[in-house]
């Protein structure tokens, strides 16, 4: 029996690209938050116009949340109807995954036992991904119902987009006590999808180095090594 090393696509365009939208706008939406919420890092300065630096930065605050959400709708249709590869099954916490996904971590932290070669999503990584697809819609009704809060009921089409918003996020006044309760959920979430952030990178980092399957690459281009058993 040999055994060699191929590259194999593992992920297509799509799934790298929505991939590449959610990390940005993440990341502006995190650096944009930590200023929404202290805003004492810097002042415009001169002419009115020049001194609306909180407005800028809730308006790139929510054109980068309207980035993610609707990559998140695109991700999850793919999840299921995706023609190269429907991946839901791979990121919900079946009794196989969860097994597997704890086999995978105890590899990683202590390089004992044997790790499967998974050509799609590593269980670790699928149920790592569950969570924080879970934080990230925490995030999204949390951040709308703060968002809405300053729009006035008026008549037109501001008035229906603020009434469906209420409607969609009205609950989590409800469950959080009101808007100093969802700020602080929205604030905590956010750690949380950075802490995740963190530990996906040095994952795949960790993976690239001692397992040297061009893990990194796979969101890059689509293809990493896997071992291939021939006959001799």
């Amino acid at each position: 029996m040999v055994i060699l090393l191929e590259m194999v696509k593992v992920k297509s365009a799509s799934v790298r690209v929505l991939h590449w939208v959610i990390f940005f706008s993440t990341v502006s939406l995190v650096l944009t938050g930590l200023y929404i919420a202290d805003p004492y890092w810097f002042s415009g300065t001169g002419e009115a116009y020049q001194t609306f630096v909180m407005a800028k930065i809730r308006l790139m605050h929510f054109l980068s949340a309207i980035a993610l959400d609707v990559a998140f709708l695109i991700r999850l249709y793919i999840a299921f109807f995706s023609i190269f590869h429907a991946d839901w099954r791979e990121m919900l916490p079946f009794s196989e995954n969860l097994r597997e996904a704890w086999n995978s971590f105890g590899f990683y932290w202590t390089l004992k036992g044997e790790q499967k070669d998974h050509r799609w999503i590593d269980p670790f990584d699928g149920i790592t991904f569950h969570l924080l697809h879970l934080v990230l819609l925490l995030q999204l009704f949390t951040g709308f119902a703060l968002y809405v809060s300053g729009i006035e009921l008026s008549p037109g089409l501001t008035g229906i987009w603020a009434r469906t918003l209420h409607i969609a996020t009205d609950w989590t006044l409800v469950l959080f006590g009101g808007l100093p309760g969802v700020r602080q959920m929205h604030h905590f979430t956010l750690w949380l999808v950075v802490s995740g952030a963190f530990l996906h990178i040095y994952h795949q980092i960790w993976k690239t180095i001692k397992l040297q399957r061009a893990d990194i690459s796979a969101i890059i281009n689509g293809y990493k090594l896997m071992a291939v058993k021939r006959e001799k």
